[in-house]
């Protein structure tokens, strides 16, 4: 397939912050076999990572003055990543396409890699191309999140220009189903790279310490034959970082060293959780505070079960991409059409708060360049309605 070039009316929304009184693989598409998939001890409870100082403390409300398109005409985009020279890529789920944005125009990248993702990757339901990271230490290595016929899988791939280089698995044997694949990867301060799982539709498996689904996994992503092992200080020398979630699309880190993640719920509650390394947030036992015991508060650990940091009704939230600035975390609202913004303390979080941007359905939130927050929405997949121009990714700003 040669590039194509697109124009696109902008749908990516930038947010700039002027916050008063904030303080501040030839990839093999076949499962592997059980014996690959590491084991982890749900038991496991090592001590918390050592976090910088930094004091925390957003501005407890914040309103929206401006928002722009930044590109439009996407096909169900679903992550967003900057590349140091301020182009961007967006993963389109259903299409398998990476594009390239730049200065208004959007490229397909071509190359093995792109040939081999359109070839290997099963967009059935809410599966496909995921998530995207680039590393942090090498400017051309491409990890991207997929799910195939058999499974979902973290690959890497070289990219050079618009061209990327055949994929290379990293973590494979993902469970896969038409719902709950997970699908967010990103580098986390530490280096290491992080993989958010659902539990394909079965959430026994968010708590079978043999399964890596609905999990959040930790894997080395260096570009060597090391790439997707597990470091050290994981629990029990597994991947897996935390259990017990039924499908986290998000997640991000906040300047101490905090990670929290977003998580959809099922009839009632949707979650977002403080992680800790061997943590477990109690699906399907538990959904957020719902069938905890008496008295539990939110952010409690009971019973061996951590509960959430805030929790949504499922209508208002729907909890997608997350993006963490100085001062609040930003979490994509797909049923909720909006964005949410939940200021953040010293010691933890503030009130909720929506941001309304008549958008419809934001899949993503991400901080670009400069501290900007763009948004991507996310009307053409399947649930939403579209509109003229569907989808976009827009910049917003915010005093």
């Amino acid at each position: 397939m040669t590039n194509r070039k697109r124009t696109y009316a902008a749908a990516i929304v930038t947010v700039s912050f002027a916050l008063a009184g904030c303080s501040s693989n030839g990839s093999d598409q076949s499962a592997p076999s059980a014996s690959k998939i590491p084991a982890v001890s749900a038991s496991a409870s090592p001590e918390p990572l050592p976090v910088p100082t930094v004091v925390v403390d957003g501005a407890p409300t914040t309103v929206v003055t401006d928002q722009n398109e930044v590109i439009g005409r996407l096909d169900a985009p679903w992550d967003l990543e900057f590349m140091p020279d301020g182009s961007m890529l967006i993963s389109e789920r259903d299409t398998a396409n990476i594009e390239r944005v730049r200065s208004g125009f959007a490229t397909a990248l071509n190359g093995p890699g792109a040939e081999a993702l359109r070839g290997m990757v099963d967009a059935d339901g809410e599966g496909g191309l995921l998530g995207l990271a680039l590393s942090p230490t090498d400017h051309t290595t491409l990890y991207a999140y997929i799910s195939r016929a058999g499974d979902n899988a973290v690959v890497r791939m070289s990219l050079t220009g618009d061209l990327l280089s055949a994929p290379v698995d990293v973590v494979a044997g993902i469970p896969h189903a038409t719902r709950h694949n997970g699908g967010r990867i990103e580098f986390g301060p530490d280096g290491y790279l992080y993989i958010s799982t659902g539990d394909s539709s079965d959430g026994d498996l968010a708590q079978d310490p043999t399964s890596l689904a609905g999990k959040i996994l930790r894997v080395v992503a260096d570009g060597s034959e090391d790439d997707g092992t597990a470091p050290s200080g994981n629990p029990s020398d597994s991947i897996v970082w935390s259990l017990g979630h039924r499908n986290v699309e998000g997640f991000g880190w906040t300047g101490d060293g905090r990670m929290y993640a977003s998580e959809f719920g099922n009839d009632s509650t949707d979650e977002l959780n403080l992680i800790q390394p061997g943590a477990n947030y109690g699906w399907p036992t538990v959904e957020a505070t719902q069938g905890a015991p008496a008295g539990t508060a939110l952010g409690d650990t009971v019973g061996g079960l951590t509960y959430p940091a805030v929790e949504w009704a499922v209508a208002d939230a729907s909890p997608s991409g997350i993006a963490i600035t100085e001062d609040a975390i930003y979490i994509a609202a797909l049923r909720g059409e909006g964005v949410w913004r939940i200021p953040l303390t010293q010691d933890g979080v503030g009130t909720p708060a929506l941001l309304n941007l008549d958008l419809g359905r934001i899949r993503d939130v991400e901080v670009g360049p400069g501290g900007d927050l763009y948004v991507v929405t996310n009307n053409t997949d399947g649930r939403g309605e579209p509109r003229e121009g569907d989808d976009h990714v827009y910049k917003i700003t915010v005093s």
